[in-house]
């Protein structure tokens, strides 16, 4: 028994729960993940079949709604700035609330349109201002642990709201749908009121960030490295398109694994990544380790995807699986290591424009989410092995990137954070 609370109290401790704020981000991230995975288990299926909206419909869309995210998200992460990421966060959340609530009346197609715009919108841009606001929370070696720790409660949510989502899917039920809905809806309200609780202390501009508004370089834009690592992300964020899309494609129409591998290795995928992310995020978390968890996010991807090819070349079902299986534990580490290496978009950006930069980060997801089904998953389920060495060599050429061109810039020298 003792034995038992000493491991929870070990546990508790670097998980820093015991601190107010750490409690209140993962209770806040749980809410907004679990309706979210609600959301994402049945918005399509009730776009088409309640609303009556075709699956292209739909899809145009969701296009138009990360087309306005790609361009509105560095402006929200500067009014964010000005207002402060907590205000900002909690402003979202409301947006997202009537956003999402208003869907349960959006029977017309171009009212559907407009909702979709306004919440991917918000969508996008809180994950860039929720970290802003663990930046002003938590010092440099804490908040490699915190990112770990939200990502891995986000991802249990998320698996939570799709199961709960079941019942709505297999039943086809309107109603049932529409509560999943409103549940969403509900469940940013309840992450508002509690980072309103939060008590986040004001930001004191370094004479870094001094120095760059006297130069004028607050931009983003004009920080040559801060694009590169941006890109970086873009080029990073194809394991997500990957997971999401070409898997349950590739899995089913190309290899002769059992149709039912695809949930496994899914499953395989969030259960490993929440065990992973905080040990991995604490062992990167520093300027110079980040360098390396990118390089090493680049080689873990690019065997994942030798390792996809090999799979659709084999014709046993039990040998395409072990393959597969195989392919899944290094996405799964390529996943981890490229989280890890967040910590460079934060010591890259000055203490007083985080919103702002960290938006501008974000658009290597958005950038992804754009072009990625157009340029991956069509190419990779048609053309097959050829497409995935290219793919894999990309993505290893992208987590290059920011060790090659920042190993030997001050922070990583100095061994420690600016921060």
């Amino acid at each position: 028994m003792s034995t038992d609370l000493d491991r929870w109290a070990r546990l508790r401790d670097v998980l820093m729960l015991q601190r107010r704020e750490t409690r209140l981000l993962l209770a806040s991230v749980t809410a907004d993940s679990f309706g979210t995975g609600i959301f994402t288990a049945t918005s399509v299926l009730f776009f088409t079949t309640v609303r009556g909206f075709s699956v292209s419909a739909v899809g145009l869309a969701i296009s138009l709604g990360s087309l306005c995210a790609f361009f509105l998200g560095p402006r929200i992460g500067a009014l964010a700035d000005r207002v402060g990421p907590q205000r900002g966060l909690i402003v979202l959340f409301g947006v997202r609330a009537v956003g999402y609530g208003l869907y349960l009346l959006a029977e017309q197609y171009w009212l559907f349109v407009v909702l979709a715009c306004v919440v991917t919108t918000a969508d996008r841009a809180s994950p860039a201002i929720n970290q802003a606001l663990m930046g002003r929370l938590f010092e440099a070696k804490d908040r490699a642990t915190i990112l770990g720790t939200v990502f891995s409660a986000r991802n249990g949510a998320i698996v939570l709201g799709s199961l709960a989502a079941t019942l709505p899917v297999v039943t086809g039920s309107s109603a049932l749908y529409l509560v999943g809905i409103g549940i969403n809806a509900a469940s940013f309200i309840v992450a508002a009121l509690l980072v309103a609780r939060l008590h986040v202390p004001k930001a004191e501009p370094d004479a870094a960030g001094e120095d760059k508004k006297r130069r004028g370089g607050t931009s983003p834009l004009r920080e040559r490295r801060y694009v590169a690592i941006t890109v970086v992300n873009g080029v990073a964020q194809t394991h997500n398109t990957i997971l999401s899309l070409v898997l349950p494609l590739w899995i089913v129409h190309a290899t002769s694994s059992p149709k039912w591998s695809l949930t496994a290795l899914l499953a395989l995928n969030g259960a490993l990544a929440m065990a992973a992310q905080v040990p991995v995020n604490r062992m990167f978390a520093d300027f110079s380790a980040a360098l390396r968890a990118s390089a090493l996010g680049g080689v873990a991807v690019c065997a994942a995807c030798l390792a996809y090819a090999g799979a659709g070349a084999v014709r046993d079902a039990w040998v395409a699986l072990a393959i597969l299986v195989v392919a899944m534990l290094a996405h799964t580490a390529g996943e981890s290591l490229f989280i890890a290496s967040t910590p460079l978009s934060f010591e890259l950006a000055p203490k007083e424009s985080l919103g702002r930069y960290l938006s501008f980060y974000n658009l290597g997801r958005v950038g992804q989410d754009l072009v990625g089904p157009l340029l991956v998953v069509g190419p990779l389920v048609d053309r097959g092995t050829p497409v995935w060495l290219l793919v894999g060599v990309v993505v290893l050429l992208g987590g290059l990137v920011p060790w090659a061109l920042l190993k030997d810039d001050a922070l990583a020298v100095n061994g420690r954070s600016a921060r």
